[in-house]
C-alpha cells in the first residue's frame, strides 16, 4: 500500500540491485526542519510560533493519513513511523511541510516481533518512554515525537534525556515530565496544555 498525501514525500520506487537496496522519492524543493533550525541558532532566533506550529500540523496530517493505512482488503495496516524528528520533516519552498524517511516504519505485526526481541530504532531525543525502554508501541509514540519536536524549539531541550534508560523510568515515576510548557513565555495555555498532553510519560 501508498500513503498518498500531500503532507508525505511519495515513494516512487523501492527494491534492490546489485545487492544494494535503493529507495527513490519525489523531488521536493526544500529544506528538512533541522537545518532550519540550525540557522535560525546561528542568528539566535527562533520560529514563529504559529509558522511552527504550521509545520508540526502539516506533519501530524501526514503521519495520520500513514496510520490511517489499509491494505487492498481494506484491512488496518496500523503503520507507525517510528522516527519522526526535524530530520524528517521537509518543509518545502511553498511553505508546505512534509514528513520523509519512512524507512523504518512497520505495520503493527512486525512491531511486535521487534518488541519482543527488545530492538529500539528511532532518535532518542524525540522517542516516547515507551518506545526508549523497548516497550509495545503505537501510533501514540509519532505523537509524541511531534511534541517533543516543539518542546524541544520552545524550551531549548528534550523533554527527557532519552539516552539514559534510568532517566526515562524515573520520568515515569514522577507522572509527568520535569519541565512542562505551561507557564512557558510566549506559549498559550491552550498551545501548552495540548503539548503536555501529547508529553505523557505513560501512552494512556
Amino acid at each position: 500500500a501508498q500513503i498518498d498525501h500531500t503532507n508525505v514525500v511519495r515513494v516512487l520506487d523501492l527494491g534492490e540491485r546489485d545487492g544494494m537496496l535503493y529507495l527513490a522519492m519525489a523531488l521536493t524543493d526544500g529544506d528538512a526542519l533541522s537545518f532550519v533550525e540550525r540557522r535560525l541558532q546561528r542568528q539566535k532566533a527562533k520560529l514563529p510560533l504559529p509558522l511552527l506550529l504550521r509545520i508540526l500540523a502539516d506533519s501530524c496530517a501526514g503521519l495520520h493519513a500513514a496510520h490511517e493505512l489499509r491494505d487492498e482488503d481494506g484491512n488496518d495496516l496500523a503503520v507507525i513511523h517510528r522516527d519522526v524528528s526535524p530530520q524528517n520533516i521537509l518543509v518545502s519552498m511553498e511553505g508546505v511541510a512534509k514528513v520523509i524517511d519512512f524507512g523504518i516504519a512497520k505495520a503493527k505485526h512486525r512491531i511486535a516481533e521487534e518488541t519482543d526481541a527488545g530492538i529500539v530504532k528511532g532518535k532518542r531525543a524525540y522517542m516516547a518512554p515507551e518506545q526508549a525502554l523497548g516497550q509495545r508501541i503505537d501510533r501514540r509514540v509519532d505523537v509524541w515525537a511531534i511534541a517533543a519536536i516543539a518542546y524541544r524549539h520552545l524550551k531549548g531541550e528534550a523533554p527527557i534525556n532519552a539516552a539514559s534508560p534510568r532517566e526515562v523510568l524515573a520520568t515515569i515515576a514522577r507522572g509527568h515530565i520535569d519541565h512542562p510548557l505551561r507557564g512557558t513565555p510566549g506559549v498559550p495555555d491552550a498551545v501548552a496544555d495540548v503539548l503536555d498532553r501529547a508529553l505523557a510519560t505513560e501512552p494512556d
